[in-house]
């Protein structure tokens, strides 16, 4: 019986470290974020309303710190700089909105793609559509020269981004991939904005998002999905994919190298990397990693890929452990039964 009381004190004292302290501790070291929304308009402006509530009550506390000590020059500057932020979290607000507007008014025109072809000419100057036949004027190492990092090839691109997000990303680059606190007019982004030849703009961007999607495939692996996405910056050693882009210039780039996604899936999980890809801002604000605009089919895609190559015996370990968990039940109740039977006479 002293054994039984032990093994529930011992219960107890597990279940409150893992219920009540691990939760708290998860919380703190990883603030719980929305899920992700595919609706990319949506998205970004309620995280941009999110934002200026931040940035409304780290004033309040500041202004409040001040009260206290009117003199003090830090809690003077404090209080300005976080005014600055709110102007600044309120001036993102309006810049999305105004960006989803135009976006969205692309997104509802009929594209004409035959037009498309015709103006994705001016697109070619640094993009390929290999499966087109139509290779990047820029290798590898001239564009890592040049840019930073590779220029993408957009064959597969009218199947794997969401057309909506496409519009965003043809009239304001940096705005559609969340760069601009890196990329502004002092340090402009080497994608430029797409200007038009004088007709229509919003018409224009439509043909080519048209053209885009009459070239790309009806069915996209997630590998696939992956190299066009993700693969200009990341490596994934365990498929033995590597970044075509040369690394310091991409450090130079990105701020420091991306990380390997070899076992990604292990540390950070399937939930967790959606949201990621989804909007890295939400997840880590002020990020060098831009977004890229995946539907969401695409992005369980990619998600699953990285499933496939990180963990591919999760099956096998989930139904090895299963069976453990039995065994040792079974076990412990042989060995209770046993040791009843041989100290039942000193009892």
């Amino acid at each position: 019986m002293k054994e039984l009381k032990i093994l529930a004190v011992i219960t107890v004292f597990t279940l409150i470290t893992y219920i009540g302290i691990e939760p708290f501790a998860h919380s703190q070291m990883n603030p719980h974020t929305a899920d992700a929304n595919f609706d990319y308009e949506q998205e970004d402006i309620d995280l941009a309303k999110v934002r200026i509530e931040e940035a409304k009550a780290a004033l309040a506390k500041a202004e409040k710190a001040l009260e206290k000590n009117a003199a003090d020059e830090n809690l003077i500057n404090a209080v300005e700089g976080a005014k600055k932020e709110v102007e600044a979290r309120e001036s993102d607000l309006s810049a999305y909105q105004e960006l989803w507007a135009q976006a969205s008014a692309i997104a509802a025109l009929e594209g004409n793609a035959e037009n498309g072809a015709e103006l994705f000419a001016a697109c070619t100057a640094c993009h390929g559509l290999s499966s087109q036949g139509l290779e990047s004027p820029f290798d590898a190492a001239l564009s890592s020269e040049s840019y930073g990092v590779v220029v993408p090839d957009l064959s597969l691109a009218g199947a794997v981004y969401d057309k909506k997000f496409l519009g965003a990303l043809i009239i304001n680059p940096a705005q559609a991939l969340k760069v601009t606190k890196k990329f502004n007019d002092e340090n402009p982004l080497p994608m430029t904005p797409f200007f038009g030849f004088g007709e229509d703009l919003n018409q224009e961007s439509a043909d080519i998002i048209a053209y885009l999607q009459s070239i790309a495939p009806q069915n996209v692996s997630g590998k696939e999905v992956f190299e066009t996405a993700c693969l200009r910056c990341h490596d994934v050693r365990y498929d033995a994919l590597y970044s075509p882009t040369e690394k310091n210039a991409l450090k130079g780039y990105m701020g420091s190298n991306p990380p390997d996604l070899s076992i990604m899936i292990r540390s950070r999980m399937a939930d967790y990397l959606e949201s990621f890809i989804n909007d890295p801002q939400k997840k880590l604000d002020g990020t060098a990693m831009p977004r890229v605009g995946l539907t969401k089919e695409h992005t369980a895609q990619v998600v699953s890929y990285l499933e496939k190559v990180g963990d591919s015996k999760k099956d096998e370990r989930t139904a090895i452990g299963i069976g453990m968990i039995i065994f040792f039940t079974i076990l412990t109740f042989f060995a209770y039964m046993w040791k009843r039977e041989v100290w039942k006479d000193l009892h």
